[in-house]
């Protein structure tokens, strides 16, 4: 085997040392390479890292001369694996056996220091000219040119001149190197869980060292820490939140204030700390809801009373053109409910943005007997039969009486 050949197969069965580590923050990990094995070379070497992923399983950070390279957008706190191939540029492949001459002084020099290099990697075989690949060929490093030129004589006849140029090859993969970014300190996800257990030192710690925290979105559920404390019924959290400047109004996803959800939980206490902070009491949802109609849909005669006797308006209408009286019966509230709102002056000939009166929302409500609910009916639908409903009434209770009156 020819010099120039042995030296291009121990450089393709060559496995290059793992980049190393040079610095990491918590977005970007700073990786440097030296290979020395082929020093008479490196000016000709390019070099490809790689970063394990999923899918795809491996990617590719970097490509080119440099032999260090910063990867940036990575997640802190996530655990990275790299590796790295050297490249011979095919500027350099022709040059392999004149340089290593050059640098060793001759030959023999060169066929046992580079045989010293790659001692992990069985001797070559002239034989057998690739131990990786049995079926490879000795042309495979090459790349084929065909040219086809006509004959002057005949210009149907053809002939190819085939044209063999080296092409570049590359290393095997390094050892993989396996780091992390670095801590952004307390994750939102602890802290979320901090708020939502109660723990208001922890909280308190957590806050001292990374302050932004207390607006942080936790984005598994999409609540901040106030909505998160407000949703447990935690008031001393919430209080304590408030007093480090949590902001009243800050929104979730369906753009819920936190005052929206302790209305909707019926949560009385946590209502008046909130409104005595200053919450906005119009601020509406993506839905265009007030906290009126998060009180119909608390279930909670006390919840309404307590929105209502505030100021509340029983005429707010939400982006359906839906009342809190007309969203009471689409959620098929309770009389007691239905009969509050209608006793505040609630409009009863109000129709939805898609035209459909209340009347007839009414009419379409059924009781667990699946009869049409009578007492809702008498509530809001003006042309109700009163006088015939309250005969019917009579005949019954008379003759239950009757009954009654059989038995004694």
């Amino acid at each position: 085997m020819d010099l120039q050949t042995f030296l291009e197969e121990k450089f393709k069965c060559w496995q290059p040392s793992a980049p190393s580590v040079v610095d990491r923050t918590k977005c970007t990990i700073t990786l440097s390479w030296q290979q020395d094995e082929f020093g008479f070379i490196t000016d000709q070497m390019l070099y490809k890292i790689e970063m394990k992923s999923k899918l795809p399983p491996w990617i590719t950070v970097y490509s080119g001369g440099k032999t260090s390279s910063t990867i940036d957008n990575l997640p802190p706190r996530y655990p990275h694996r790299f590796r790295l191939k050297v490249i011979l540029k095919a500027t350099g492949v022709s040059l392999l056996s004149e340089r290593a001459i050059q640098f060793y002084g001759n030959e023999e020099s060169v066929y046992n220091k580079v045989n010293d290099i790659v001692h992990n990697i069985k001797k070559i075989d002239e034989k057998s000219f690739s131990t990786s690949n049995p079926d490879m060929k000795k042309e495979d490093h090459l790349m084929k040119i065909t040219v086809n030129t006509p004959n002057d004589n005949n210009i149907k006849n053809k002939r190819q001149a085939v044209i063999m140029k080296r092409c570049w090859i590359e290393t095997s993969w390094s050892p993989e190197t396996w780091t992390s970014t670095d801590t952004d300190g307390t994750s939102a996800i602890c802290f979320s869980m901090a708020v939502r257990c109660g723990y208001i030192k922890q909280v308190q710690v957590m806050l001292d060292e990374r302050p932004e925290l207390i607006g942080i979105v936790n984005a598994t559920n999409g609540l901040t820490p106030l909505a998160t404390a407000v949703r447990k019924g935690d008031i001393n959290t919430v209080r304590f939140l408030i007093s480090v400047g949590a902001e009243l109004d800050q929104r979730i996803g369906a753009g819920q204030t936190p005052l929206h959800i302790a209305v909707l939980s019926s949560h009385i206490p946590m209502v008046e700390l909130l409104l005595e902070k200053g919450a906005d009491t119009q601020a509406r949802d993506n839905n265009g809801m007030l906290i009126e109609h998060y009180a119909v849909d608390s279930g909670s005669l006390d919840m309404l009373k307590f929105v209502l006797d505030r100021g509340g308006d029983v005429n707010a209408r939400d982006n359906n053109g839906w009342t809190p009286l007309f969203r009471a019966l689409c959620q098929d509230a309770s009389t007691q409910m239905v009969q509050e709102l209608v006793s505040r002056s609630s409009k009863l000939d109000v129709c939805d943005n898609a035209g459909l009166p209340m009347t007839s929302v009414a009419k379409l409500l059924k009781n667990r007997h699946d009869r049409s609910r009578d007492s809702i009916l008498r509530l809001v639908d003006s042309q109700y039969p009163h006088e015939k409903a309250l005969a019917n009434f009579t005949r019954l209770t008379k003759k239950i009486n009757h009954v009654h009156t059989l038995f004694k």
